[in-house]
């Protein structure tokens, strides 16, 4: 047995066992399509991108590319962005259609028996095709693999396909898709790599892109161009989201709108930029090469043959065979559902909850075996069935979008309307070659609101059920408008170009730039030197210059270091002695390779001590002018002028350096401002406090009693991990000094936090304190403490905000504490809540105001409900002290009293709990 089968043979054991594994403790039929729902966002974005790039995937768009160009590369990508558009646009529209186990019951619930009997079988006949098409694409891949006739393998393979999505459910398909989704996510850039490599040289690739009209853009968005119209309709046709029965019930699983926004995106990006994009590439280095008579059966033979290894051919095959195991799994589970849940139950067929089960299980060994008959032995039904893929959108589609969006008529209508779509789609298919998908889509609209209008139905565009999500989501980007529009009247552009704060930094910038300059001086040839002598000494002595300024820069004047000035001379520096001048030396070399090192040095540093925002803006105005001053200096028309290689060469630096940027830089400086932004809120509160540590002796002597609890503990964990450090630290792994001082900042900021409100509890306890009463914004006090909160102490949890915070309420208050009182309560609400919603109101009342916030987490026991707000007390689940979140919440109570108001909390002791304050005017 050679190294190519081992790791296919590998490869399917590992997937039966997880699928077995995983299809234990599943009870029902929702637990069975849905599992728990409690699906991590990341989860759920690999397993929407396993389902939808399939097996013929990688062939048919390498292929495509290949035969078309821009002509098919260009409405592919609106298949990415029709992602976004169910994230942005679908998403907050769809809560109440969460949970559902079907799309086919979602139309059920909104029109009935018949038309969820319609969508099923719409749906189930072209996905009982769609997986025989995988099983047949496993044919091509074992008979090359094998050398042998490998229907025996392509059996057993399809069987433990078959197998795991019969027994494990979702749960199952969607951990081996994560499984599968890593597999070809190393396999498809694998390949683009190996048929790079087979280059000498990259002119035959500038070539394609320069000279080949199929990649002229120009010639693609002519208006006269015969195919200009046809790649017009094909990318709208791509732009709109089918929501096919996988898709659906991918959002379906979702915690929340949220997580679908979420994941949605990710899957968008990973499609359009990661996938597609390199497949692309891979059809775009085949047409270089010079390969004829490519055809969709030959494609993966072609590069197994010519670019692939023996020792890789088995990784290659199991990345293929990755994208055909997770499209079939989905689509075998899906259509089960559909049969067991939608079928049955549309015609008034009910079972118990585990013959259900056993009926789902029995449903998809038997569409998954249909499958697999088909693939083998029927060529003719196969290409039947997928005749009927193009049924789904103009009989199903239509309405549900409409409904998405908030039109909804009268089952007649809907009917009607569905009966347009499949009659237009038969007669195109019998009497035009025109794809019938989009005439059957605009018949069914068009008879669906005809009908509507016409026979005066109830309905019309009502609205969505559930508009929190929606409503939110309107909230939260009016208030970033309006955010936007002060941050531009208040811009300031010398704050917004960051400098060091250490004066050390200036120095080791001007050495920096000192061998940077150096290196690029007597790297350059000696050739080019003399041809550009002049241009290339006025760029070396302004560099040295600038360079020798900033290591002197601690004998400078004080006027001198005015943050103005420096901050002007700062920026110039960087622009110009690390991005333009390198950038205008390497096209004058004609991008010599120790050049072009020096230019990538320079630029990744610029990056690190700029903004990436302002990096981004730079490199790109800096390469810009600096290709300007080039031609300009040779007294040629433009770039084109010199030739296509450096043009490429430009734009290939450019889509480096910006991915470097926003990949790495990017997630490091927001990181970065993260926590400077939370040392920032720490400090502030510790301000507050320090001039009041006196007033620790009016706490309660419940502290006093509690002292070995509260703060003994965080103590106990800094002095013994501290030691334990400090004595074994060069026999600890990396990993243990990593944990170690993890725990020590955990007990630090708990004892921080505990001490804090101590203080703060102090200080409102104390006699001697004054609040410092002024006409605030309350409104905008909490909005800006929601963001606040949202953004230090959400982190990876999947919450969402619902607000309903009256405009502009204005009272007398002491800003600080109310705020600290907002951010009590929020951040309770976050630490005790793992998903689901929290609710946040603030309105005006009769003399006064009234402000709630609810949230769905654990709750509160019953028992505790009315001593929450003392600052210890027993937790009657935990059996210890909880005064750390006592000390929060008495700290709240104390406000809100010497407001002159109340506080109060409500639960039912099981899920969720509610906190409200009064406040007099």
């Amino acid at each position: 047995m050679n190294f190519d089968l081992i790791v296919f043979c590998l490869f399917l054991i590992i997937n039966l066992f997880i699928g077995l594994i995983l299809s234990k403790g599943i009870k029902n039929i929702k637990e069975y399509a849905l599992g728990s729902r409690n699906f991590s966002t990341s989860t759920l974005a690999a397993t929407i991108v396993a389902t939808w790039i399939g097996g013929s995937s990688f062939a048919l768009t390498a292929l495509e590319t290949y035969r078309q160009g821009y002509y098919f590369a260009i409405p592919g990508i609106a298949d990415g962005i029709s992602f976004f558009i169910i994230a942005y646009l679908y998403a907050p529209r769809m809560r109440e259609f969460l949970g559902n186990l079907s799309v086919a019951e979602a139309m059920g619930n909104l029109w009935g028996p018949l038309v969820r009997l319609i969508t099923a079988i719409s749906a189930i006949i072209p996905a009982i095709g769609n997986v025989a098409i995988q099983f047949s694409i496993l044919t091509v891949l074992l008979n090359y693999l094998l050398g042998i006739s490998s229907s025996y393998a392509m059996i057993i393979s399809s069987l433990i396909i078959i197998i795991y999505s019969t027994f494990g459910g979702i749960k199952a398909v969607t951990f081996t898709d994560m499984i599968q989704f890593f597999t070809f996510g190393v396999v498809i850039p694998m390949t683009a790599y190996l048929i790079w490599k087979s280059f000498s040289n990259f002119e035959a690739i500038e070539t394609v892109f320069t000279q080949n009209p199929l990649f002229d853009y120009k010639q693609v968005f002519d208006h006269n161009n015969p195919k200009f119209l046809n790649t017009i309709f094909l990318f709208l046709f791509f732009l709109i989201p089918g929501l096919d029965p996988a898709i659906f019930q991918r959002i379906s699983m979702a915690k929340n709108t949220i997580q679908v926004t979420k994941s949605f995106s990710i899957s968008g990006i990973i499609i359009t930029f990661w996938m597609y994009g390199i497949l692309y590439l891979v059809g775009v280095l085949l047409l270089a090469n010079g390969v004829e008579d490519l055809n969709p059966d030959n494609v993966v033979k072609h590069i197994l043959d010519n670019y692939v290894h023996t020792g890789l051919k088995g990784i290659f095959v199991v990345g293929i065979m990755a994208m055909v195991m997770s499209t079939a799994d989905s689509y075998i589970n899906c259509s089960a559902v559909l049969f067991a849940n939608d079928i049955l139950k549309a015609l008034g067929i009910k079972l118990e909850e585990k013959r259900e089960l056993l009926f789902v299980r029995i449903s998809a060994l038997i569409i998954g075996v249909g499958a697999l008959l088909i693939s083998l032995f029927s060529k003719g039904i196969l290409d039947m069935i997928l005749g009927t893929y193009s049924f789904f959108m103009p009989i199903v589609s239509v309405p549900l979008i409409l409904a998405i969006f908030g039109f909804r008529s009268s089952k007649t209508s809907v009917l009607i309307g569905m009966a347009a779509g499949f009659i237009t789609v038969v007669l195109f298919k019998l009497f035009s070659d025109i794809d019938s998908l989009m005439p059957g889509m605009v018949a069914n609209l068009i008879l669906y609101f005809l009908s509507h209008f016409l026979f005066k139905q109830e309905g019309g565009w009502v609205g969505i059920k559930d508009q929190t999500s929606l409503d939110e989501i309107r909230k939260l980007r009016k208030r970033k408008i309006n955010l936007i529009l002060q941050s531009t009247k208040n811009f300031k552009i010398i704050k917004f170009f960051a400098i060091p704060k250490e004066d050390k930094t200036y120095v080791y910038f001007g050495l920096f730039c000192l061998v940077s300059v150096f290196s690029t001086f007597y790297t350059l040839p000696s050739d080019i030197y003399g041809h550009n002598e002049a241009v290339v000494n006025f760029l070396y002595y302004s560099i040295l210059i600038i360079s020798t300024s900033f290591i002197t820069y601690p004998l400078w004047l004080k006027k001198l270091t005015n943050r103005t000035y420096i901050s002007i001379f700062w920026n110039f520096s960087i622009f110009y002695c690390l991005i333009f001048t390198s950038s205008l030396f390497a096209i004058i070399s004609k991008f010599n390779q120790l050049q072009l090192t020096v230019l990538m040095a320079n630029i990744i540093t610029a990056a690190i001590l700029l903004r990436w925002q302002v990096a981004i803006i730079m490199i790109f105005t800096g390469i810009f002018l600096s290709l300007k001053s080039y031609t300009w200096y040779l007294k040629v028309d433009s770039i084109n002028d010199l030739g296509s290689s450096l043009e490429f060469k430009t734009i290939y630096l450019l889509i480096l350096l910006s991915s470097i940027l926003i990949a790495f830089l990017k997630p490091k400086q927001d990181s970065h401002e993260l926590s400077e932004a939370r040392n920032e809120h720490l400090a502030t509160q510790i301000k507050y406090r320090e001039n009041e540590l006196e007033k620790l002796l009016n706490l309660k002597n419940e502290f006093i009693n509690n002292i070995n609890h509260e703060v003994r503990t965080p103590l106990v964990g800094i002095t013994s991990i501290g030691e334990s450090l400090w004595e074994n630290y060069d026999n600890l792994t990396e990993e243990q000094r990593r944990n170690a001082t993890k725990k020590i900042a955990s007990s630090s900021k708990r004892l921080i936090t505990l001490m804090n409100n101590i203080l703060d509890l102090s200080n409102l306890n104390s006699e001697k304190y004054e609040l410092k009463f002024k006409l605030s914004n309350l409104s905008q006090i909490l909005i800006n403490s929601i963001e606040e909160c949202k953004k230090l102490y959400l982190k990876d949890k999947e919450l969402e905000f619902i607000t309903e915070i009256e405009k502009d309420i204005e009272l007398y208050i002491d800003e600080y504490y109310i705020k600290q009182t907002f951010d009590n309560l929020i951040i309770n609400a976050i630490n005790y809540s793992d998903n689901g919603r929290i609710f946040i109101k603030l309105k005006k009342i009769e003399l006064g105001i009234k402000f709630s916030i609810e949230d769905e987490g654990i709750g509160i026991p019953k028992e505790e409900v009315i001593d929450i707000f003392e600052p210890f007390r027993v937790s009657s689940r935990t059996k210890t002290m909880a005064g750390g979140r006592g000390i929060g919440l008495a700290l709240c109570k104390k406000v809100i009293e010497v407001h002159k108001g109340k506080i109060w909390a409500e639960s039912n002791g099981n899920k969720g709990s509610i906190f409200i304050f009064t406040i007099p005017l």
